[in-house]
């Protein structure tokens, strides 16, 4: 809610504010873990930290204000003159006196709460969910604001792995929770992934407000196998063991692999999974020692979508 601006925007005339009906988002097929994140904000009483989690300011007000949130075991139908909805408890099944999050959008479009996915299986599907509700009632606006919520999956250095526009949060004429999901197929890199819930609207209006509960990860089946293995050592000594330096890949749509030297120096290149490094460039053998390896390539994620990916490693050339 804009506050006083936004109760300066209200309908006088009782009309009815229109909405656009949001996507639900995509959906995980097999659900077959337990949730690898279930945030559910604990209950009435207990003390919940969101340090880190997000920029706006915490608040204990009976109504949070712009660009601050209010984790409560129930909204008060009162905020804001009477044009948020009155929701007596939170969403979580069978929860007693169970908290939501309560967001009161700024006057920015932006990411409003970040969450870490640790422990992921690398080329393994996972599903990420919210649950939400618009908390503006219809009839009180004559422009209302409709929340915009995108959930981007990216790594700790922002790149995009996953990015779902839902859509706007429709106004329902009681509050009405809708479940809003992403899946993406965590990446093989040893970066962190984060899941951001973003509101893409900005500034000015009246309403943008939403309420938010049971944050949940699950995977959408078991580990897949890590596509690339290469041993830790070989000897090309001629001895018909473990002569050639052979990389394992399975299912690469595309491969290229470098290994350097312990200067960083190339030594050996390939984009085919037959070619062995026999421990030689240029036909004169390398001195034996610690060799670094860098693979990129491409696999079809459960998804059906070519993603690229890049493994590195170390191998102990003996002579």
């Amino acid at each position: 809610m804009r506050s006083i601006r936004s109760i300066l925007r209200m309908c006088l005339f009782g009309l009815t504010c229109g909405f656009s009906h949001a996507s639900l988002g995509q959906v995980c097929l097999d659900l077959s873990k337990e949730p690898a994140v279930n945030q559910s904000f604990g209950q009435a009483g207990s003390s919940i930290s969101l340090s880190g989690r997000t920029t706006y300011r915490a608040s204990t007000d009976l109504c949070p204000v712009d660009g601050s949130y209010k984790v409560t075991d129930a909204v008060d139908g009162s905020c804001f003159m009477y044009s948020w909805h009155t929701i007596p408890e939170d969403h979580t099944p069978n929860d007693v006196r169970g908290n939501m999050m309560i967001v009161n959008a700024s006057d920015a479009a932006g990411a409003f709460y970040t969450h870490p996915l640790t422990g992921l299986c690398s080329g393994t599907a996972y599903e990420f969910s919210v649950w939400g509700v618009n908390l503006l009632k219809p009839g009180i606006c004559s422009d209302p604001v409709l929340p915009e919520l995108t959930i981007s999956i990216e790594t700790e250095g922002g790149q995009i792995i996953q990015s779902i526009n839902i859509g706007t949060i429709p106004q329902s004429s009681t509050p009405t929770w809708q479940r809003f999901s992403a899946v993406f197929t965590a990446p093989e890199q040893v970066e962190g992934v984060v899941v951001k819930l973003i509101n893409q609207q900005g500034a000015g209006g009246c309403g943008n407000d939403i309420a938010l509960d049971d944050i949940q990860l699950k995977q959408c089946g078991e580990c897949r196998p890590t596509p690339v293995f290469a041993p830790e050592a070989f000897s090309p000594n001629n001895d018909g063991l473990n002569d050639d330096l052979v990389f394992h890949l399975r299912g690469a749509n595309a491969f290229n692999l470098t290994i350097y030297n312990r200067w960083g120096k190339p030594v050996f290149t390939s984009n085919a999974l037959d070619q062995r490094w026999d421990g030689s460039q240029a036909g004169a053998p390398c001195p034996a020692g610690d060799y670094s390896w860098v693979v990129n390539y491409q696999l079809t994620d459960a998804t059906n979508v070519i993603r690229s990916y890049t493994k590195t490693g170390r191998v102990l050339l003996l002579r």
